[in-house]
């Protein structure tokens, strides 16, 4: 059950596919008492056998004859109904168009989708966002509509069961973009995509989805000054967001789990040689504040989600004595901040009882976290434009917590956050450049749990 875990909170914080066959029946999987599963073969009959053909049984066979590993294929309900298996998804996600002079950007996606076997399904999406052309220093927007097909990996290997933890959905499909700009009015162009839903069963009827998509796009600006092939370049989406179930067949049963409450707030610094080269600030200068909230659900001894909002800042530029402006002025000594108004979502996984290096009622634990960040930077510049730039980014950290009380617990909690946006490069340039801000904090916080709210 445990490797199961592990699985499970790397797919939600690498977003990438794993082997989704060995299934927990206390943990992935609320089993519906309709269910097509074979029956355990009864004692006193396997008694009866001679122990030659027992032995020549389990050689051949092995476990995939005891009953945890048989499939589970619960009912497909299907209905005649407009809304038979029926849902919405809402995704917003980082995009990168990889060019040469193009930065990333926020994207929303909406989708409708319908499951039409318990093996195959659709959904139709439209999405739109922008991004900058560096060069000019122009914001790019983009509008695109994509039809993808779906397929149910995970059931389709371990049987299909609407209350499983989390599962996984190949899809591929074709769809058509349109970019713009002030200056270019683009025509609509085709796309091809591929990518993989991680959908995550957090409540009846609503599931987290991590979606990484690529895609083939045509850049429909048609400028002369891009050399890529008949306009066409790569991109991808990294999204998170909900699916939603219009059908109240599907919408399975709670998988159960404790409520949490964080608080945490601790020092902030950026780690980078922008911060080191160009801007001369010293760290001493430059430690600001990180405060946060948050609210989880654990699900089991070595699993759980974490949502947290928060704000948090440091001195990014700093103006030392003697300095000037363009025009020889001479400026005042200051400093000036860079804010981030932050949301997080986090896979946690308890790494001492992931490989049962401590006992359950342990007081210490060490865990891993790990997941996207969302939110808008904000950074004060005195020689240019103040910086405004929504971003989807990736933030990590280890967690040492100790539990003193019931239900109470201390915990530190060093982080670093990857967050990219792109900016004017020099005092007086209209160029674009992107640059990626290393944030680093080391928080201290409380942890106050509810028990008694498993399913």
């Amino acid at each position: 059950m445990k490797r199961t875990v592990a699985y499970i909170a790397i797919a939600l914080l690498l977003a990438v596919s794993i082997n989704g066959r060995a299934q927990s029946d206390t943990l992935n999987r609320i089993q519906a008492p309709d269910t097509l599963a074979t029956a355990p073969v009864d004692s006193a009959a396997v008694a009866v056998v001679d122990t030659t053909a027992v032995m020549v049984q389990e050689s051949l066979i092995g476990y995939k004859m005891q009953s945890r590993y048989r499939p589970v294929n619960q009912p497909f309900v299907e209905d005649k109904g407009f809304f038979s298996n029926m849902f919405i998804m809402l995704v917003g996600s980082g995009y990168k168009q990889f060019a040469e002079n193009y930065s990333n950007g926020p994207y929303i996606t909406s989708s409708l989708g319908k499951w039409f076997t318990k093996w195959h399904g659709a959904k139709l999406s439209t999405g739109v966002g922008y991004f900058w052309d560096n060069y000019t220093a122009t914001r790019v927007w983009m509008a695109d509509t994509r039809l993808s097909y779906m397929f149910n990996l995970t059931g389709y290997v371990d049987g299909y069961d609407p209350n499983r933890l989390v599962e996984f959905y190949p899809l591929a499909g074709l769809g058509l973009a349109l970019n713009w700009d002030s200056d270019n009015v683009g025509s609509v162009g085709p796309s091809a995509h591929i990518g993989l839903d991680v959908n995550m069963h957090i409540f009846p009827g609503i599931d987290l989805v991590v979606e990484p998509i690529f895609e083939l796009q045509n850049d429909s600006r048609n400028l002369v000054r891009m050399d890529i092939w008949r306009n066409y370049l790569f991109a991808a989406h990294m999204g998170y967001g909900l699916r939603i179930f219009l059908d109240p067949n599907r919408f399975g049963a709670d998988p159960g789990g404790d409520w949490f409450f964080t608080l945490s707030s601790g020092p902030q610094l950026q780690f980078s040689s922008f911060l080191i080269n160009e801007n001369r600030i010293r760290f001493s200068k430059a430690i600001g504040d990180a405060s946060m909230f948050g609210v989880g659900r654990r699900y089991s001894d070595t699993f759980a989600l974490r949502a947290q909002l928060g704000y948090s800042w440091h001195f990014w530029k700093e103006i030392r004595e003697g300095e000037t402006d363009e025009y020889d002025t001479p400026l005042p000594p200051a400093r000036f901040r860079s804010s981030y108004f932050v949301g997080r979502l986090e896979g946690v996984v308890d790494v001492l009882r992931l490989f049962n290096l401590v006992e359950e009622d342990n007081p210490f634990s060490v865990s891993l976290l790990g997941g996207p960040e969302i939110g808008v930077l904000y950074k004060k510049d005195p020689y240019y434009k103040d910086i405004v730039y929504p971003y989807v980014g990736f933030t990590v950290a280890p967690q040492a917590k100790y539990t003193f009380a019931h239900g109470i617990s201390v915990f530190v909690e060093p982080r670093v956050s990857i967050v990219p946006y792109s900016a004017y490069a020099f005092m007086t340039s209209t160029v674009n450049r992107n640059y990626y801000d290393g944030v680093v904090s080391l928080s201290l916080g409380v942890e106050y749990r509810l028990f008694g709210n498993k399913q």
